[in-house]
């Protein structure tokens, strides 16, 4: 297949802009300076002929004419000498020869510019013949006061001899007046020449640059309208445009970047696209999340459940607390009656002093190892009441969902306080049953005489510490229990305040999450609409 031969355009059109706009300026820049050239060559020829001319020709002439003018005014002196008195012909004489020798100098000033040198040679002859004549046989005529003679003298020689060197004179000035005129044809002709030289030089030059500069003008604006409907386009949204531009300038370099560039976005919208389809899937994960949720939430309601029974059991256990403090008094009130019928019998039971004063002793032993019990119970009591106290503040950090909690931690920590106003009850009592133990002792040596019934007494009032310990061991045991439910409740209520923060925290992060991507995927399409690709 033949090649298509490139056009010599082609290569410039790859060309650098600076080179191609600098190519017509220079070219312009030549075509001036040809012309300039060209100007100053022929002005400097014309300047030459005007000076030849001026040499030459007008100097010449101007020497001719003064040549004339010097014989003119001879011609007059020497006819004044015809009619002149004695005094004015010597003045006369000494003028012509003077004049003469003015004339002399003048012919040979104008000898280098002879054009008929015949001519000029006839002249200077006839001229000197002429001044011969003159100063001798007419002067002498003339001294002599032949004025008749001199008339005739002067009309029949002295004139003809004038009539001819004035012919040969005439032909010398006729010749330069020729001569420069020719000389000032030729000038004008060149002048002409170099006018029209100039003006072709320029005129091409002009043409050329200008031309030069339409393709390149013609060529840059091509390529940049091209990139200006491509970036038009894109502006729009149309990722398919193109430039088209192939030339290796920099707008064409600029074009192809455009295009690569426009490519690049293309196939990041397709990215974009694909990205849609990741934030379909961000919001399926979004969904379990939201899943995960509501798991949260159930195990918040069953674990408030399991706070709601640990806080009934506390209830119960608390109940039995006060029912064993209710029994542990009345015994306690039964060891008091007991103690006093013991008192008034022991007046009569001197014999069983000894007796009884142990039992009272051991009585008192009992009775303080009952108030260290109470001890137990009220701090117990105390534990209990400081811990309803922390499940009730922990109930309202937790909010609506703790509300019910505090109502049944108020309950414990109400109960808790009972009991230990129960608990400070007894210890008066035991206190109480101490100091009267301690009066039995004293009056043992009175009352020897009534020891037997004290004797009988003391038995209930063994059963009777018998039952009080007991009911001190079931309320211990249940203040046991409704401590380790306590227990139970505050880790239940830790347990409910961490599912609820998961919840809460889950919550709002889902939230944002949800709507950062419904946001995101929102603009997505928008932008994404705008393009065609």
């Amino acid at each position: 297949m033949p090649s298509t031969p490139r056009r010599p355009w082609h290569s410039l059109s790859n060309r650098p802009l600076g080179l191609k706009i600098g190519a017509a300026i220079a070219l312009m820049a030549v075509a001036a300076l040809v012309t300039g050239l060209l100007a100053v060559q022929r002005i400097a020829s014309l300047r030459d002929g005007q000076a030849q001319l001026y040499t030459e020709n007008v100097a010449p002439m101007v020497v001719l004419g003064e040549i004339q003018r010097a014989f003119q005014g001879d011609r007059a002196r020497i006819t004044q000498y015809g009619m002149a008195d004695e005094e004015t012909r010597e003045v006369l004489r000494t003028e012509l020869t003077e004049r003469r020798g003015e004339i002399d100098a003048l012919i040979e000033d104008y000898a280098p510019f002879e054009i008929d040198s015949a001519s000029m040679d006839s002249f200077r002859s006839k001229l000197d013949a002429f001044y011969e004549a003159s100063e001798g046989e007419l002067f002498s005529l003339a001294d002599a006061g032949d004025d008749a003679g001199f008339a005739t003298n002067f009309q029949e020689t002295i004139r003809p001899m004038i009539t001819a060197f004035v012919e040969p004179f005439t032909a010398e000035t006729t010749a330069q007046a020729a001569q420069g005129e020719s000389r000032a044809a030729e000038g004008a002709a060149n002048a002409r020449a170099a006018m029209i030289l100039v003006a072709v030089t320029l005129t091409v030059g002009i043409l050329a640059s200008g031309l030069l500069a339409f393709f390149v003008t013609r060529a840059i604006l091509r390529d940049v309208r091209r990139v200006q409907k491509a970036t038009d386009r894109l502006a729009q949204g149309d990722l398919l445009a193109t430039t088209g531009v192939t030339s290796g300038d920099e707008i064409g370099r600029m074009a192809q970047a455009l295009d690569a560039a426009i490519l690049d976005v293309r196939s990041v919208m397709s990215s974009v696209v694909g990205s849609a389809d990741g934030v379909a899937a961000a919001s399926e994960e979004l969904s379990a999340t939201a899943a995960q949720i509501a798991s949260a939430a159930e195990e918040t309601s069953a674990q408030s459940g399991v706070v709601a029974a640990s806080a009934d059991e506390v209830s119960q256990n608390v109940g039995r607390v006060a029912d064993g403090a209710g029994e542990m008094g009345a015994a306690i009130r039964e060891i008091s009656q007991s103690a006093n019928d013991a008192a008034r019998v022991a007046a009569q039971a001197v014999a069983s002093a000894e007796q009884t004063t142990e039992r009272v002793s051991r009585l008192g032993i009992s009775s303080r190892e009952i108030g260290d019990v109470v001890k137990v119970i009220t701090s117990i009591a105390e534990q209990t009441n400081l811990l309803a106290l922390n499940a009730t503040i922990e109930a309202a950090r937790a909010g609506e969902a703790g509300k019910g909690f505090a109502v049944v931690a108020n309950e414990v920590k109400e109960l808790s306080q009972e009991t230990a106003r129960a608990t400070q009850d007894i210890a008066r009592r035991v206190e109480s049953i101490q100091s009267d133990t301690s009066g039995a002792v004293e009056a043992i040596s009175e009352i020897s005489t009534i020891i037997s019934e004290i004797n009988e007494f003391q038995l209930s009032i063994a059963s009777a510490v018998e039952e009080q310990t007991a009911t001190t061991a079931e309320m211990s045991r249940s203040v046991q229990v409704a401590a380790d439910g306590s227990g139970e409740i505050a880790a239940t209520i830790t347990g409910v305040s961490g599912a609820a923060t998961l919840t809460t925290e889950a919550a709002a992060q889902t939230q944002a999450a949800v709507n950062d991507l419904a946001a995101m995927a929102s603009a997505l399409r928008t932008e994404v609409r705008r393009f065609t690709f």
